[in-house]
Order: structure tokens, then sequence, then C-alpha cells
């Protein structure tokens, strides 16, 4: 099939900066830094036929079963780490997962490192598998969730004694020259427990920080010539060299929902026109639904009105924060407070950092037939995650909620994430235990529901919602993030969201192809099949795609080894190479690059 070769811009991060595991989790300060060496990707039980089977019957909830007869639900080799792992039941949100035993192996051994009951294992009672790294449905609402991270350097294969049914799993994979160390169990988590167990306060280091705070109030729109102008008040400006490590702000008398999403905090970096933070205040701090208890570890809030952003903010030059008020009425003053540290603190090299967006979008309603889109942007960055609200149009519209996620990485035309719809996204399970109980976590959380309303034996609702990817999602050229609202996008709702990443304006650039079945590409680079294989043709599409069409290409099917040349700049810059590929069948094919073994391509998931 094709193949592509591509090299990005920008050179390796400092040494001592790439992390993984506990460490990523624990080392807050990193995520401005961007990752060459890294890539994020999610397994789901989605329906691969395009329908909304997403795990009622198992249909899809296992890659294959193995020589053992067990259900293999993750199988990647090379080096990774496994951030969240979740499942549901097929009967209920608050019912047993019942399929028997969840087993790990790593490293290709034939004795699995865990095995235990799959309830036993996401009931918080076993030491290392409690909270705040493991969480039960009466925790999470319907989901069984666990963010204890499993390293692994050769292999990582996950189990299950029967068929399970909802299940999700979101990891990291590295270039094979990262050297990590595979999980034992014996691991220190008494600094992530801390963290996590004190939402509201600054996960980072604190030093050298320099604090500035006061009170503004936003006056009213004016109407100079007929045409209302917001309202805006700035905040801060600051010169110089550093980042914002914190950004606190408290109204000095309660705001209602309707102020909260019409207030927009605005931050623009280093002489910007348009600034790369524009959301409401509502949403930027976890709620689109009004003052609400968010206990997140990056954002939150609270009713008695404390509202906090921990994402560390680089810049270069300076900045400028400001106010807007698109009330009718001035803002009640609002106190706030901004840290700054200087960039001796932490090391920000500007051609390896991104600055931070947080970036709102709303479609009021949403467009039958098509995705609603959280994020579209070109760049290199990292994706954290996103606040999301719903409200339907009428209380008697459901099953919005049965709407797929979906993240398309660097041009690709296969989503990278698929999900099963937006409990499970959102780390819950079954709409009428989600709905029904907000809950807010350290990473994911439905901290508030409005207009509760019993729909032929469901209920709907107005949600808000959030999830923060642990270690965030690397991107070098481009990303797209969307959602379905209903099954296949069926439901009318009004939809907003803030989503939160960091981004520098370099791209990956594509400096090679060969286009194999095309006999003059083929002779231009070299290559070579041992044995011969011959040309064949392969009419199929992509899922998801937008136009539904056929997509046809000639290629041939190598069982044994291919060769070719390709030309690459001569620089330090890390190189990734490209293919285009057959889902149909499993496959696997070790890499090597000038004499080298460049790693395993081995694709476990397959769709025919």
């Amino acid at each position: 099939m094709n193949v592509r070769a591509l090299a990005f811009l920008s050179s390796v991060l400092l040494a001592g900066t790439l992390s993984s595991g506990l460490e990523t989790i624990e080392r807050f300060e990193r995520y401005p830094l961007l990752m060459s060496d890294t890539q994020a990707h999610y397994l789901s039980s989605y329906d691969r036929s395009g329908g909304n089977d997403d795990g009622f019957n198992g249909t899809y909830s296992a890659l294959y079963v193995d020589d053992n007869g067990e259900h293999v639900i993750f199988d990647v080799k090379g080096t990774g780490t496994v951030y969240t792992l979740w499942f549901t039941s097929r009967v209920s949100g608050f019912s047993p997962l019942d399929v028997g035993r969840i087993r790990f192996y790593f490293d290709d051994e034939a004795k699995p490192r865990i095995d235990m009951d799959i309830d036993e294992f996401f009931s918080g009672k076993h030491a290392p598998f409690v909270p705040p790294f493991v969480y039960n449905p009466f925790t999470s609402s319907g989901g069984n969730v666990s963010y204890l991270p499993f390293p692994f350097q050769k292999r990582l294969k996950i189990t299950t004694e029967t068929r399970a049914g909802f299940y999700n799993l979101y990891y990291h994979t590295y270039s094979p020259d990262r050297r990590v160390e595979s999980w034992t169990g014996n691991e220190d988590l008494s600094n992530i427990e801390r963290l996590w167990k004190q939402v509201g306060e600054d996960p980072k280091p604190r030093k050298n920080e320099v604090v500035f705070s006061g009170t503004v109030e936003v006056p009213a729109p004016s109407l100079p010539d007929g045409e209302p102008v917001p309202g805006a008040t700035t905040v801060l400006e600051h010169e110089g060299v550093g980042a914002v490590t914190s950004l606190r702000m408290n109204p000095l008398f309660p705001l209602t929902a309707y102020q909260l999403n019409h207030i927009y905090l605005r931050i623009y970096w280093d002489g910007e026109t348009e600034p790369s933070v524009d959301a409401p205040l509502g949403s930027f701090f976890g709620s689109g639904l009004g003052e609400a208890s968010v206990r997140s570890v990056p954002i939150g809030m609270s009713p008695s009105g404390h509202y906090y952003c921990y994402f560390p903010m680089p810049f270069w030059e300076d900045f400028k924060v400001e106010l807007v008020n698109e009330n009718p009425k001035p803002t009640p003053e609002i106190w706030w407070e901004m840290r700054v540290a200087p960039a001796s603190t932490y090391e920000y090299p500007r051609d390896r950092s991104g600055t931070f967006h947080a970036q709102y979008r709303k479609e009021w309603p949403t467009t039958p037939g098509r995705d609603y889109s959280i994020l579209e942007t070109e760049g290199r960055g990292v994706y954290l995650g996103q606040v999301m609200t719903v409200e339907p149009l009428r209380p008697e519209i459901k099953r919005w909620w049965e709407g797929d996620l979906r993240i398309y990485i660097d041009g690709r035309r296969h989503p990278a994430f698929h999900g099963t719809g937006h409990e499970d996204e959102y780390l819950g399970g079954w709409s009428n235990e989600w709905l029904m109980n907000p809950y807010s976590l350290p990473m994911h959380g439905q901290p508030k529901t409005d207009r509760l309303t019993q729909v032929d034996f469901q209920w709907s609702a107005a949600t808000t919602v959030y999830r923060f990817f642990v270690g965030g999602i690397p991107y070098q050229s481009q990303l797209s993030i969307s959602t379905e609202h209903g099954a296949e996008n069926g439901a009318e709702a009004m939809y907003s969201s803030v989503a939160f990443y960091y981004e520098h304006p370099d791209v990956m650039q594509r400096l090679d192809a060969v286009d194999i079945g095309s006999s003059d590409d083929e002779k231009a680079h070299a290559y070579r099949t041992t044995p011969a294989v011959k040309v064949t043709r392969l009419a199929s599409r992509f899922e998801v795609s937008a136009d539904d069409e056929d997509f046809t290409d000639d290629g041939r099917d190598v069982t044994g080894r291919s060769s070719w040349i390709f030309e690459a700049s001569g620089d330090s810059s890390p190189l990734r190479l490209r293919r285009l590929y057959d889902q149909g069948h499993l496959q696997e094919a070790e890499v090597w690059v000038n004499g080298e073994l460049a790693g395993i391509w081995y694709t476990a998931a397959t769709n025919s």
C-alpha cells in the first residue's frame, strides 16, 4: 500500500524533559513541552460497521481470542504506557461487569503480572488499585475507571476471561529508543496520591513566583453607532520571559449562569492581535451551566466563587489579560490573582514549547448529519482536553448522548480516537445513572445537570462535562476533534465547548513518498520485495469518511521482505515513517532503517 515518510522541523526535546508513567502525572509543569517521540491512541468497543452496537452485544469488545481462549482487548508491541482504562456493564451503570478475570501480560511473559476478578480490580479495595487511581461506578456514575499508569518496554497484552461489553482505553506509544521500566506493582504512588487528593491546590512546584492581584469591574456594552460593543477591562499586562503558573478569580457577588456564559476571558501572548485564550468564564473554569463544584486538577470552581486554572502558560515577550462583558449590565467586582514565574524557574525553549490556548465554540442548534466540531487547528502541539455543555432543544429530545467522540491526528483519514457515546467518553456509564448522579474527579467529571426530565423510562437533561488526557495528545501538523450528537448525528441540541491545548506554528513536513504499485515510483525509490509479489488492487473506504465513498488503491501484499530508498534531510530532526495499510487483517513487520532496527509495525486491531 502507499507509504509516506515525514520529518518534523523541530529537534528533540532537551535531555530530561521526556517522561512516562507516574512521572507524566506528577510533572504537571511539563505539559507545554512538545513531544516528537510520542503518539497518543485510543481503543474502544465502537461499532466498526458504523452503527450503534458499541458494546451491547460485545461484537467489537475484543481484538481477537488468543490460544488460551482469552479475549484480548489490548495488544501493543513496543514501548508505551496505558493511562486510562474504562468499562461499564452491559446491563446498567451500577451492575457488576461480570466478565470474569482481567489479566495483564507484560513483555511477552507467559504468566500475567495482574490476574484478578475484574469487579474486584475496580472495587477500590485492593492496593494499588485504590482511589484516587481507581473509581467504581458509584463514584464515577456508571463507570469503572483506572488511572493507574501501566508502562511497558516490549509489549503489553490485556485480556478478559469472557467477552466484555463497553470499554475504552487511552495510551501512549514512544519511539523505540525510549527506555521505560515496565509496571511492577511496587511503584511509589504517594506524590500523585497527595496531588490528586488536594485538588484545588497548584499541582506544580512553587518557587520564585511574582504574585499580581486586584479587583476589576467590567462595564456594560456600549452603543456608539447603534451597534453593541462589549465592555472590556484590561486585567494585567506584563513584559518579559516566563510562565503564568496560576490564574484564580473570585466574584465578590455570585454570578448567574447567564453572566458566566457572557463574561469572556481573553489572553494575548507575545504581541498577538487575536487572543489565544477566548472563552466564557463558566466553561473555562469547568461548567457551562452556572456555578458548580468542579474539582479537577487543572481547572475548577466552587459555588462559593473560587475559580482556578493551574495549566502552565509560557510566554517569551509579553502577555495581556482582558475580561470582556457581553451582559446588558456591568459585572460585579471580580477579585483576581495571577502568579508569574521567571524563565529560570521553568525552562520552556521557545522552539520546543507551545503557547496555551483555550478555544470556545458553540453550535445552537447542531446540524443534522454533521458532527459538532470541538477543535480544528494546524500546527504542532499537545491537546489537553475539553469542557463540553449539551442542552437539548426540548425535554423530550433524548439519546443525544449516543454521539461518538472522534479525533483525527496529523491528516490521518482514520480517526485515532473513536468513542462509544458521551457518558462513556466522560467515563461514566448508562444515561439514567449518569445524568442523575453528577460527579467531579481529578481528570474527568460531570459536575452539573439541569432540567432533568423523564421521557419514556429514560431521563434526559442538560449537562456539562469535562475530560483531560494524562500526558496530553501530541500532534505534529493538524488536529481535528468532533463528536456526534446522537447516533449518526440524529439528535439536535445546543452544544458548546472549550478546547484546551498548547501549540507552536511549526508543522511536520513530508520529505519523500513511494506509491507502491506505481512502477515509475517504485523504480525511482529502488523498491524490491523478496519473494516477488504481484500488484493487487484494493477497493475499500476509510472509517467515518466525510464523503463515505469507496477508495481504490494499488499495492502489494508482502509476506516476506520489502525495501526502498528515501531521501531525507541531513540534519538531526527526528523522522516519522507513515504508511497506508489495509485494516482487513492483522499486520506485523520489523522496520529497519540504514541497517538498524527502528521498531515494529504491529496492528492487532482489524476491521474487515
